[in-house]
């Protein structure tokens, strides 16, 4: 099977680092996209912390958290750029993105690229909250951490796990999410299917 095309950035993604930023940022578009569905079905609206951090001011630092979590995985399990998309976002034993945000999302940072031009100023924000002794600067690495965690999850929840690239040996066809290794390719293949159904939709309308 041929992997699926990652969105489409400004320029196509040229290094796996670059795929791992554009992928973060589809990630916190499409958690939107379902918290604006289940906000207009119970007439709720975001609350200040929510649009902080999805979409205000501190979004880049939730995207860069997850660009990096998803960048030590692919790192940890050796995969080419071609087999980046096979990164798993939750899998048996804690082996996915989300055993990384939960377990070692300092780490991740460290395996970050210092490159200034690709969040730079994110990733040197981060990794002084994270140490520091500020509540403060503890505080906004906190809420960060947790808002990239329920990226993730939330992702790894919502997405079936049907890309026929290489699975976690531990993976259970019958078992949850998590154990079915779902990887950032099988949301890339339900993004295709559904910008494709969208398109028949534009060309065809929606009459029954």
């Amino acid at each position: 099977m041929t992997p699926p095309e990652p969105p489409m950035a400004a320029t196509s993604p040229q290094t796996v680092w670059e795929c791992c930023l554009v992928w973060a940022d589809l990630l916190i578009g499409l958690h939107m996209e379902a918290l604006e569905q289940d906000r207009r079905d119970r007439l709720f609206k975001f609350s200040e912390e929510e649009s902080s951090l999805y979409v205000g001011m501190d979004r880049h630092l939730v995207s860069f958290l997850i660009g990096a979590a998803l960048h030590e995985r692919i790192l940890g399990l050796d995969l080419s750029f071609t087999d980046a998309v096979f990164v798993p976002l939750a899998a048996p034993q804690e082996e996915g993105v989300t055993g990384t945000l939960r377990r070692s999302a300092y780490s991740a940072l460290e395996f970050s690229p210092d490159l200034e031009e690709q969040g730079g100023p994110s990733r040197a924000l981060l990794m002084r909250n994270a140490i520091s002794s500020h509540p403060d600067d503890r505080l906004l690495w906190d809420r960060a951490r947790s808002a990239a965690l329920t990226v993730v999850d939330t992702a790894a929840r919502r997405t079936p796990a049907r890309h026929t690239g290489p699975r976690h040996p531990g993976a259970r066809a019958d078992g949850p999410y998590w154990e079915h290794a779902t990887t950032i390719g099988d949301v890339l293949l339900g993004e295709q299917h559904r910008r494709g159904l969208d398109r028949l939709a534009e060309v065809w309308g929606d009459e029954d």
